[in-house]
């Protein structure tokens, strides 16, 4: 129960807290969805560009981490027998109620999260900023979809 616990705290919460509401964004984008979350902190600098680079590093990052979610999902299905609750990389009470093995997926899923979006040759402001623009810009969310279809495409 200790090392769950550490693990998590040393996650950059700020980083885990994007990371899920952007997946949450970008699947709401995929999906055609107007319910997106909304990020309430503001990036003090001015808004870089967005280049065809970015669009498709954000959209083969989103992939990524959506994949390994879904892996992840069904592991601890598969130990719980039922469908796993919430379960938030920055909040430690979301895993207390999953058995040990299905806490250890979890803590795993939310560190490999980490590691693919620090990866991804984007910075987080970068990947905040994309997910926000997305959910204004028809045009940015238009182009993720589509990197993300060609990139499934691919594979």
């Amino acid at each position: 129960m200790v090392f769950i616990h550490c693990s998590l705290l040393n996650l950059n919460r700020t980083l885990t807290r994007s990371l899920m509401a952007s997946l949450l964004a970008v699947i709401g984008i995929l999906h055609g969805c107007n319910i997106i979350p909304i990020f309430s902190r503001q990036d003090p600098s001015p808004t870089p560009e967005i280049t065809d680079a970015d669009v498709n590093n954000y959209a083969k990052t989103v992939l990524n981490i959506e994949s390994q979610r879904q892996i992840a999902y069904q592991k601890i299905q598969k130990i719980i027998g039922n469908s796993p609750p919430e379960i938030a990389c920055d909040r430690p009470d979301s895993f207390k109620q999953l058995p040990t093995e299905a806490q250890k997926i979890a803590v795993d899923f939310c560190n490999n999260s980490k590691d693919i979006a620090q990866e991804s040759g984007l910075t987080t402001s970068k990947f905040n900023l994309m997910t926000e623009k997305a959910q204004e810009d028809n045009i940015l969310k238009k182009q993720i979809q589509n990197a993300m279809i060609e990139l499934r495409q691919n594979n």
